[in-house]
């Protein structure tokens, strides 16, 4: 039985599996982009797959939220679209992450600033503001750049406005 193994991530990816009646470890490169055959037995080629699902792996067709970037199927080649879907899901996956650990990261710093404040005997009048930018490479660098405002608001409070307080009438 033939399984294809693709790898849809940006980087290469060392493939590396046990079979049952050989403990020693097979490894295949896989290319970014590219796929793998192997020929197995299907008692194999479960095996294979199984030591691989707990890491993200999932049939081509079946690609959705909880990717790790390689996706299989049996019999015959994954297409190119299926890849490039792979690639498409694998890089919103790392988007989403990397947007989860700067919302961990503002909270634990306006925690560590409240803490300070109370050791000072004052209090900390509201959340913290981030700004994460991404900066042109050169004049000519005319790409869309990455912006994003990260508030941390404190229970009980509203969200802060932009400028100057206006005088109530």
């Amino acid at each position: 039985m033939e399984l294809f193994i693709a790898n849809c991530s940006k980087q290469d990816f060392l493939f590396t599996y046990m079979l049952p009646e050989n403990q020693r470890p097979f490894s295949h490169k896989i290319r970014a982009g590219a796929q793998m055959r192997l020929v197995q037995t299907q008692v194999e080629a479960d095996v294979i797959i199984k030591q691989h699902l707990p890491y993200g792996l999932m049939e081509a067709t079946h690609v959705k939220k909880g990717f790790g970037g390689l996706c299989y199927r049996f019999g015959k080649p994954i297409s190119v679209e299926a890849i490039e879907a792979g690639i498409g899901q694998s890089d919103q996956e790392n988007i989403d992450r990397a947007q989860e650990a700067r919302s961990i990261t503002a909270a634990a710093q306006d925690q560590i600033i409240s803490l300070k404040a109370q050791e000072m005997g004052i209090k900390q009048k509201g959340g913290i503001e981030f700004e994460v930018t991404e900066d042109k490479k050169n004049a000519a660098d005319q790409e869309v750049k990455f912006d994003q405002r990260i508030e941390v608001i404190h229970e009980g409070e509203g969200q802060k406005g932009r400028g100057r307080p206006r005088k109530s009438v």
